[in-house]
């Protein structure tokens, strides 16, 4: 990230910080208590502002390294990320996810989960599972909890996050209200700050609207719920699998899958590779349980230590020796 564009909310700063310390100390008051962990390689810097709304809370993140944060506590609220710039990917109780400028993410309430982001700025909204719950009863919809969001919504939540922090930030009478109480606040909250709120979570609730998984089996073609196959594929990716597997699984053809898959910009297996160098390059930075490389690939799922060496290098940017190295 080159180019230095301008922080939104900057009216409401934060923290500036190089220190970890002092952005778990800052963060842990309105966030779960966590660890965090810079991978690098760059120097850690984070700038941080944040604003408080009538039902909402905007944050606006720039970290300038990779990072992976750890939760040692679970949440029962909702978190919407809007990265603006790199990318995020999230471990949430079993299920990956990963979040991109074109694919916002929603987690929902959690047990256990991790998180990494590259580089980023980002935009991220808090939400009370009170105030989704809410919504989802009026939209008649499940609540939603876990969630990629692609195409067709994702323009649409982006540019509302866009706008309600815009807003936010240039309205006079949102900075006099930040040292009030939630309730005192959220009654004096301008009329189109609330409005906007309430758009960005409504629009989650259309994006929310549930994809069912076909009750045919054996081919049939019905529609694929991916993030749910994602999920699957993210405990069963260290054994060999095929199109095949995935289309009896999911109860639709292999073609559905693969249709399915190509929607959210990759093929299911483009998918299952990126699984299976994300789970090396935990055991290769861990150290544990893997002691080499040829262990990390063999445990991830790669059969060919060659192609896993080149495969892991233009993800990366690194061999795996590298991180093993590092990581020592």
């Amino acid at each position: 990230m080159a180019r230095r564009a301008r922080p939104h909310l900057d009216r409401f700063p934060l923290i500036a910080t190089g220190e970890l310390s002092a952005a778990r100390k800052i963060t842990g008051r309105f966030w779960s208590k966590h660890t965090s962990e810079v991978l690098g390689p760059e120097e850690y810097l984070l700038e941080m502002n944040r604003v408080l709304l009538g039902s909402l809370a905007v944050s606006f993140v720039h970290c300038t390294t990779r990072i992976r944060v750890t939760p040692s506590e679970p949440s029962r609220d909702f978190a919407l990320y809007v990265p603006l710039e790199g990318g995020v990917e999230i471990v949430t109780d079993g299920r990956q996810l990963a979040g991109s400028r074109s694919r916002p993410l929603l987690r929902g309430p959690f047990r256990s989960t991790r998180f990494e982001a590259s580089p980023i700025r980002c935009l991220v909204v808090d939400i009370p599972a009170a105030v989704i719950a809410e919504a989802a009863a009026a939209a008649k919809v499940t609540v939603p909890c876990h969630a990629s969001i692609g195409p067709g919504h994702a323009e649409r939540i982006t540019r509302l996050v866009k706008l309600l922090a815009s807003a936010a930030n240039g309205s006079p009478g949102v900075v006099g209200l930040q040292r009030l109480r939630a309730g005192e606040r959220r009654r004096r909250m301008p009329d189109a700050i609330r409005r906007l709120e309430r758009s960005v979570v409504e629009a989650l609730m259309e994006a929310a609207v549930p994809v069912t998984l076909s009750p045919q089996r054996g081919g049939g073609d019905g529609r694929c719920d991916v993030e749910a196959l994602k999920a699957w594929l993210a405990g069963e990716a260290p054994r060999r699998l095929r199109i095949a597997e995935l289309a009896e699984h999911s109860g639709v053809s292999s073609r559905t899958v693969e249709r399915a898959f190509l929607r959210t910009g990759c093929t299911p297996l483009e998918y299952l590779r990126g699984v299976r160098l994300e789970r090396a390059r935990r055991m290769l930075s861990d150290r544990a349980p893997a002691a080499t490389v040829a262990e990390a690939a063999i445990l991830a799922g790669f059969a060919h230590l060659g192609r896993f060496s080149a495969e892991y290098r233009r993800r990366f940017g690194e061999l795996p020796s590298q991180t093993l190295l590092r990581g020592s």
